[in-house]
């Protein structure tokens, strides 16, 4: 059975009905990222452990025991979460302690009865948005044949998904590290508000604003997943049946023509489901530019708590662009710091009020693809899209909407005032049942 078309769900359900086992769903996996190993997304696969788990798991279900309606599917983690036994690189080459135990998120993942397959490669730290990692190696856009950024930091989770090497995965978002690389690979891709995912065990950027998420090809797989990880109901999604969009005037920076013409069109097939569509206007006091800032220095300051004394050894062997932002940290005073964490609130409130409960569909970047440059400056301007978001502590949710002429995807999210999750995750859901949007795979992986 050829069972990469599968959403995780109709994955678990073939396994619950002994259509296939667990065994036969990983070692197709394993065989898919070996034939694809090209695409250099992955750090660590775990051949040997996940075949022993899909082993038990068929074992289980042959007793009677299904653990979730993802017993026995195979995930991916990000290379900063620790997995008992193995080295939690965070897309470095100079961090090698091997993790005692499980990160939060990986025992909830396994009491589910999925099965961990791996760890993806991402930027290094996690500190930045294309998705470059001259140390480790960049994980490859598989849109093109040429080097198209992948997005990061959370670049070889949204790489492993679009290709087809994983039907789950999950990555991590400080400043758009879930939501660029979702938009730039055309899968979907969703950060919650903080904390509704565990994500104690995992090495840290800024644990103010780190937040885990889950990337799939289909909307239903994050859906049911969040509500199992995150305690939260499945709520209706609200009867007012309208959302904002981002004025066009209010954008923090010029869409690239095509893109401004996809994000009309995308929102004209929104339109076409019978959802009113209003224009939203930013609070008087919003600058956009100015959130992405206090969202940086913020990332800055944090970071250089975590990782300055790394950054300080020039024996240790890093990208110097992120030991270079690394030590920015240094230059924030703990006033203006305390300060940006004081006025968050207060910005979170006014998002609140100025949404009057309802939901914001946002562009993600303002381009569908970049190559990266050895300066890694190409994706200051998507900050401005994302990183506003984590400081206000909104969920946001990317899912690919169209694509561009040259056939790459492009996405643009949905996001909401902090804590109204399932809000955001149903009106994606509804939007992507309407619109029958699911991820496709890039052409050189249809085979």
């Amino acid at each position: 059975m050829n069972i990469v078309n599968l959403s995780a769900l109709e994955l678990g359900r073939q396994i619950a009905c002994k259509k296939i086992t667990s065994v036969e769903s990983v070692q197709f996996y394993i065989d898919r990222n070996l034939k694809f190993k090209h695409l250099d997304c992955i750090s660590e696969l775990f051949e040997s452990e996940a075949l022993e788990q899909a082993k038990h798991l068929d074992e289980l279900l042959q007793q009677g025991t299904r653990l979730s309606p993802f017993h026995g599917v195979p995930v991916l983690l990000k290379d900063n979460l620790d997995v008992a036994g193995h080295i939690t690189h965070a897309g470095t080459v100079y961090l090698d302690k091997i993790a005692q135990a499980n990160c939060e998120l990986a025992d909830q993942l396994q009491a589910l009865g999925l099965v961990i397959l791996g760890k993806t490669k991402m930027t290094e730290l996690a500190f930045g948005l294309s998705g470059q990692n001259p140390m480790q190696g960049t994980p490859k856009n598989p849109w093109a044949e040429q080097q198209f950024a992948p997005g990061g930091s959370s670049s070889g989770s949204a790489v492993a998904v679009a290709a087809g090497l994983c039907p789950l995965a999950f990555g991590g978002d400080t400043g758009g590290s879930i939501r660029t690389p979702a938009a730039l690979n055309g899968v979907f891709g969703f950060k919650p508000s903080s904390h509704k995912i565990a994500d104690t065990g995992a090495v840290p950027l800024s644990k103010t604003l780190d937040t885990v998420g889950p990337f799939a090809r289909f909307a239903a797989d994050i859906s049911a997943l969040f509500e199992l990880l995150s305690d939260a109901n499945a709520e209706p999604v609200s009867a007012e049946n309208f959302i904002y969009a981002l004025d066009e005037s209010a954008f923090p920076y010029p869409l690239e023509p095509e893109v401004l013409a996809l994000w009309c069109e995308g929102l004209k097939r929104i339109e076409s489901l019978g959802i009113q569509i209003n224009k939203w206007q930013p609070p008087a006091n919003f600058d956009f530019k100015d959130l992405s800032d206090r969202t940086s220095d913020i990332i800055a300051y944090e970071s250089y708590l975590y990782h300055g004394d790394s950054a300080e050894n020039h024996a240790t062997l890093m990208w110097e662009l992120v030991r270079q932002r690394v030590l920015r940290g240094k230059e924030i005073t703990q006033q203006r710091y305390e300060t940006l964490i004081a006025e968050r609130t207060q910005f979170q409130q006014e998002f609140k009020v100025s949404l009057n409960g309802q939901c914001l569909l946002f562009p993600v970047s303002p381009f569908v693809s970049a190559v990266s440059s050895a300066a890694d400056t190409e994706f200051s301007h998507v900050g401005e899209y994302t990183r506003p978001f984590n400081y206000l502590d909104a969920p946001s949710y990317a899912f690919p909407i169209t694509q561009s002429v040259n056939g790459l995807p492009m996405g643009i999210q949905l996001v909401s005032y902090q804590g109204n999750d399932v809000e955001v995750m149903n009106t994606v859901q509804k939007i992507a049942n309407g619109l029958n949007i699911r991820s496709i795979f890039p052409p050189l992986c249809q085979h």
